[in-house]
């Protein structure tokens, strides 16, 4: 097998092919002619061609030096193509402003990029992404339905998410086993609650959901210790015998002020906090099927 296929078969790739969807895509972001938008991983250029067709201008972020270099050489008018990792985005050579992001994201990688762009709601106001569905649920899900867990609340404080369509495994080539969807994401420039310091926010958060079936109190305590998880649910003035997924955004963020002082922090909290993908996304997207050689 050819080595860049082989780097796109570990990419988890999946190439878009259906226009119709890929016109919904660009429809549903909304965005003047003239706009310039970042795409992440354009891979063969269906959403590109779309793009462009629109009258945006596109920086498009591709990792594939072989996809890469194939979509440079056809000369697209209004394409800029950069060399890179989505995930470093903040070292890429992108241009100034305020850049919308509409993207057909990598299974493999695509939570810990909506992570990445969520840090920087100024830079990326608007992300239009497609996504394996499950992950899409969850992007958009509220409180007390099945989908929502950690990676709803993280996205909750910086964005409006909302679920728009789905999109079936006929419409890649090669087809994934599982269906996709699209989400809008409307980014806020502020959180959408004082949560205090968001290193801790995300570590309680991550930590509520780690034994999602267990209660808060039984969670936390596997998380912090036993008096730890006493003291900070106390102090927020929460039912220890409720589960993570009762509680909205506002009492995650109770429940995140109430912890400075209590739990631990430091260098080793910090990396673990800044971590993108907790257990509970990584089953969501790191047990697909690679993609069929193409």
């Amino acid at each position: 097998m050819a080595e860049g296929r082989r780097r796109r078969h570990a990419l988890g790739q999946h190439f878009l092919v259906d226009r119709a969807v890929a016109e919904r895509t660009v429809a549903l972001a909304g965005l003047p002619a003239g706009t310039t938008v970042l795409e992440v991983g354009p891979g063969r250029g269906a959403l590109t061609e779309v793009l462009l067709a629109a009258g945006l201008r596109v920086v498009a972020i591709e990792l594939d030096e072989e996809l890469a270099g194939r979509l440079e050489a056809r000369g697209l008018p209004g394409l800029e193509v950069v060399r890179g990792d989505a995930l470093r985005v903040d070292e890429l050579p992108l241009p100034p402003g305020p850049l919308p992001v509409v993207a057909n994201l990598p299974y493999s990688t695509g939570t810990a990029i909506l992570s990445r762009l969520l840090l920087a709601p100024a830079r990326f106001p608007r992300l239009v992404l497609m996504l394996q569905k499950e992950v899409a649920q969850r992007v958009a899900a509220g409180p007390g339905s099945r989908s929502y867990g950690s990676l709803s609340v993280l996205v909750a404080l910086h964005a409006e998410a909302r679920l728009a369509f789905d999109v079936p495994p006929r419409c890649f080539a090669p087809p994934p086993k599982v269906d996709s969807a699209v989400v809008r994401l409307d980014a806020v420039v502020e959180p959408r609650a004082d949560v205090g310091d968001e290193v801790l926010f995300r570590r309680v958060v991550r930590g509520a959901f780690s034994q999602r079936r267990k209660t808060l109190r039984n969670s936390l305590r596997g998380a912090f210790g036993d008096e730890a998880a006493r003291l900070l649910l106390e102090r927020a003035g929460i039912d220890p015998g409720r589960r993570a997924e009762e509680l909205d955004l506002g009492e995650f963020a109770s429940l995140a002020r109430a912890a400075a002082g209590v739990v631990a922090t430091g260098p080793g909290a910090a990396a673990s906090a800044a971590a993108d993908v907790d257990d509970e996304e990584v089953v969501a997207t790191g047990t697909l099927p690679g993609p069929a050689e193409d």
